[in-house]
């Protein structure tokens, strides 16, 4: 008895227990329901959103393509309006060009152009003289200038040559005054020697090697310009050597002489140049 009042109670309990079972499956179902139906409302929207993006995507694509065809039309537009009034421009003035025919045509009595062809031909033939005569005058200050240069070197080289001639000058006039000093210095110690009428050797000796020095710097100095002291038969002679100093001297000044009267000539040649 004890057993079956068990075996009742648990066929009881598993009877409620299969109800809940049976609910909470009925309640799972119904909620998986639900949710599938929120899943699909949550597709349709996230559609619908797509749908409408990509619709506003396009929109605003089409609005860009629109405003860019615009921007574009009026650039064109802006464009023919310029190329338009330049156009209108140059219309004015071929007009002018063609009424100045016209007139020409009008008053041409020698019938030397029979249309504007003959004209237009005309100047061109004087454009294209026009070109020669400016490659003429090109060519010729071209030429004016190449010439000046040229004059302006052979200036320069007269003037460098006008200054070697008279450092030449000043080398020789330094020369010039020193052997004028050492002659004088010699002068002076021969006239003190012949006043004080010396006999002694010595001082002939000093007057013999005062002259003999004179004489061999003047055979030095003036063996690269002439033939003079190129003898020595009379080497010994003292008044033979005065006789070449003296020489020495009147060299020296000749050429100072005529250097001067060079650069006289050069300083008139250069002033007639200018002049011209």
């Amino acid at each position: 008895r004890e057993l079956d009042t068990k075996r009742e109670l648990y066929l009881t309990r598993m009877a409620r227990a299969r109800e809940v079972e049976d609910i909470i499956s009925q309640g799972r179902k119904k909620l998986q329901d639900k949710l599938v139906q929120y899943y699909k409302f949550i597709q349709e929207n996230e559609i619908k959103r797509a749908r409408a993006t990509r619709k506003a995507a396009t929109e605003e694509r089409i609005r860009k393509e629109r405003e860019e065809q615009v921007g574009e039309l009026t650039e064109k537009l802006n464009n023919l309006k310029k190329r338009n009034e330049e156009l209108r421009q140059q219309y004015e003035v071929y007009s002018r060009y063609q009424q100045y025919l016209e007139e020409v045509l009008q008053r041409n009595d020698g019938e030397e152009y029979q249309g504007p062809r003959d004209i237009i031909q005309r100047w061109n033939t004087l454009q294209e003289n026009t070109k020669v005569l400016q490659r003429r005058k090109t060519q010729l200050e071209e030429e004016l200038l190449r010439n000046k240069n040229a004059l302006n070197l052979k200036r320069q080289k007269k003037n460098n040559e006008s200054v070697e001639l008279q450092n030449q000058l000043n080398e020789l006039q330094a020369t010039y005054e020193s052997l004028q000093k050492n002659i004088k210095i010699k002068q002076d110690e021969l006239e003190r020697c012949i006043n004080q009428r010396s006999s002694t050797s010595r001082t002939v000796s000093h007057v013999r090697m005062a002259c003999k020095n004179l004489y061999d710097r003047c055979i030095s100095w003036t063996a690269p310009y002439s033939g003079r002291g190129k003898f020595e038969s009379r080497e010994a002679d003292v008044l033979f050597q005065l006789h070449v100093i003296g020489d020495c001297l009147r060299d020296f000044q000749d050429v100072i002489e005529a250097h001067q009267q060079r650069q006289m000539q050069l300083a008139a040649i250069r002033a007639t140049k200018d002049e011209d």
